[in-house]
């Protein structure tokens, strides 16, 4: 078996400032995702159920959760931050807060009993999809939890392991949808200049149109899944959203009105300057910002980072945008502000 699950406080206060960073950042609120309090009884892609705890009580929580660097989960996380946390959902009195004992006993429990009998089919199937990626995952490590999204991941590294954070109402179908975002990410990422979106839907699709479906529907019926694609622009999205709002405003989430503003010539980013952009960078945000929430298309992009026509290029305008993009990420907000609309140009969320 390639699959091992784990459970502890700690592994839970992990998933917790993971959450938080994407709070924080902007990452939920710019996909679409809805944050609301924990409720055991939502099992949808679209909600991230968050502990109601008095996170405040914690010196700058949410400025260091916003600093916490997530290319590899768990991320750097201090030791200090994971005890205050910790502490602060074992000591936490609240009514829809309860931290499990262990997986067995819950309603992962079947989750991880039917994963051990289906495991060697399904990964088999996936890599008869997959077939360039065949014997790439040498180890899963299944940490069972109580909130966030229905999962969350690692990009699968040189060790061929993969770290899966999954929420308890979730089946195998969200095991096989982060095993396979895992190994193939960084490749619509970087050889095929794709972003978030664009690799959900790819990802949902080969879960649920392929033979993986197929194989996964034989044990677990495919109602029980909504993709995660599919979930964020469910039809609910604009009657949750005011409880989202009202949830962040009571978790004294930083006001995310409008980020990005322009001061002369210099983009600001909550009214201080965007820091260690180049030349280039500066003068794209700044085009970005002046046009935000509206399509900037091509030739505006070009216009303002190419010194000729000649120079003119989609690669590297998508270039320049993945570096504005990493920068974003660097001063602390989500690149997922600038959207993609291909063959358009590219939205900043604002």
């Amino acid at each position: 078996m390639l699959t091992t699950w784990e459970y502890s406080v700690k592994s839970e206060a992990e998933r917790l400032i993971y959450c938080a960073h994407n709070i924080v950042n902007g990452f939920y609120k710019t996909n679409n995702f809805i944050v609301l309090p924990l409720n055991p009884n939502s099992n949808n892609s679209q909600i991230v159920t968050f502990p109601d705890l008095p996170y405040n009580s914690i010196s700058r929580f949410w400025e260091q959760a916003k600093k916490i660097d997530l290319n590899k989960i768990p991320g750097n996380i201090s030791q200090d931050l994971m005890d205050m946390v910790s502490d602060l959902m074992v000591k936490g009195k609240i009514s829809n807060f309860k931290l499990p004992a262990s997986p067995a006993g819950r309603q992962t429990s079947k989750t991880k009993e039917l994963w051990e009998k289906v495991e060697t089919e399904v990964v088999a199937e996936i890599y008869k999809v997959l077939s360039s990626k065949k014997d790439i995952v040498k180890k899963i490590i299944i940490h069972p939890t109580s909130f966030g999204t229905n999962c969350s991941f690692n990009l699968i590294g040189e060790n061929g392991e993969i770290l899966i954070y999954l929420r308890e109402d979730q089946g195998i179908h969200a095991i096989v949808e982060a095993i396979i975002t895992s190994i193939t990410r960084k490749d619509i990422y970087e050889k095929l200049d794709g972003v978030w979106a664009e690799s959900e839907i790819i990802t949902d699709y080969l879960v649920t149109e392929t033979s993986i479906a197929t194989v996964l529907q034989k044990y677990e019926k495919a109602e029980a899944y909504l993709p995660t694609l599919k979930g964020v622009r469910g039809k609910e999205q604009v009657k949750l959203m005011q409880e989202s709002e009202n949830f962040y405003k009571k978790l004294g989430i930083p006001n995310f009105e409008k980020p990005f503003s322009v001061n002369g010539i210099r983009p600001h980013l909550f009214n201080k300057p965007l820091e260690n952009l180049t030349e280039t960078e500066r003068n794209l945000a700044v085009t970005l910002i002046k046009n935000e929430n509206q399509i900037t298309d091509f030739d505006t992009i070009g216009g303002t980072i190419f010194k000729t026509e000649d120079d003119f290029s989609l690669y590297a305008i998508s270039k320049t945008i993945q570096r504005l993009r990493d920068k974003f990420e660097a001063n602390g907000i989500s690149g997922s502000y600038i959207q993609t609309l291909r063959g358009k140009g590219y939205v900043l969320k604002n």
